[in-house]
C-alpha cells in the first residue's frame, strides 16, 4: 500500500473512525519512540563502556553463572 493510498483511505474515514485511528496512531508513535529511546540509550552505554572491559567482564560473569 502506498502513502497516497493510505492518505486516501484516511480521508474517507467517518469522524468516529478517524478519532479511533488517531488514538491508535498516537499509541503507535509512543511505542516507536520508546524503542528508539531504548536503542539510543544502549548505544550510549556501549560507547561509554567501550575499551574499559566492563561489558566483557559482565558477559563472562553471566557465562560462569550459567555454567558455560
Amino acid at each position: 500500500m502506498s502513502v497516497e493510498e493510505i492518505k486516501q483511505a484516511i480521508s474517507e474515514l467517518s469522524p468516529a473512525e478517524l478519532a479511533n485511528f488517531r488514538k491508535w496512531f498516537e499509541e503507535f508513535e509512543k511505542k516507536c519512540a520508546n524503542v528508539l529511546s531504548v536503542e539510543e540509550q544502549l548505544t550510549r552505554l556501549r560507547g561509554s563502556l567501550k575499551g574499559k572491559g566492563i561489558l566483557k567482564a559482565f558477559l563472562e560473569e553471566k557465562k560462569r553463572e550459567r555454567g558455560l
